[in-house]
């Protein structure tokens, strides 16, 4: 049994090793994006991602900067992970800290922070992720102030969102952060930051 699991681990090292090896072919192949039907949907600029195709293409490092996968957000909005890739403790950054950090779910949602701040944000691309990624940034950064700029997935009885946020905001002794739509006309999967963003203008994340 043990063999066979040292056996899964060295698989598992050697197809993310691949995919952060094609992931960065593919990133520096890809164009600088300007503009993007999705960019354009949720209000938000591009912050230095890329397009590959009609593709967003967001890079996924780990704090000692390796790039080790993607994620790609088509114009409807769906979005993938490079398949075999390293997910877990990747993100995405917008800004340098200085002396703090918000970590949040999408990528939207970390431009909408950023944009109404101007403060870093680590972009960690979903809520399982969320504590891994600020353990590791509180293990390079043991006197950042992090926040986690949770989504609140009201309409879901466990709220993942909320749950997950919480439990990597106490982790680090962190802060969390939610939004808080003050009676607009809030629908069903108004969930983020920048759901707010859009319902009540980027100051209202401030």
């Amino acid at each position: 049994i043990t063999a066979m699991q040292v056996q899964r681990e060295d698989d598992l090292a050697q197809r993310q090793q691949q995919a952060g090896q094609d992931a960065a072919k593919r990133f520096a192949a890809a164009s600088p994006c300007t503009q993007h039907p999705y960019l354009d949907r949720k209000g938000i600029r591009p912050h230095g991602v890329k397009i590959e195709g009609n593709s967003l293409f967001i890079p996924m490092r780990s704090t000692d900067g390796k790039l080790h996968s993607v994620q790609t957000i088509t114009p409807d909005g769906s979005k993938l992970f490079m398949p075999g890739g390293r997910v877990k403790g990747c993100y995405f950054s917008i800004g340098k800290p200085d002396g703090g950090i918000v970590v949040c779910e999408g990528f939207a949602t970390g431009a909408s922070v950023f944009e109404a701040t101007g403060g870093a944000v680590a972009i960690a691309f979903n809520a399982g992720n969320l504590l891994d990624v600020a353990t590791a940034l509180r293990n390079k950064y043991p006197a950042l102030k992090i926040t986690i700029a949770a989504d609140d997935d009201w309409m879901r009885n466990d709220n993942p969102g909320l749950t997950k946020g919480r439990a990597a905001a106490l982790a680090v002794n962190g802060y969390l952060a939610t939004p808080e739509f003050f009676g607009h006309a809030r629908g069903d999967s108004d969930t983020d930051f920048n759901d707010l963003h859009r319902l009540a203008g980027l100051a209202a994340g401030k």
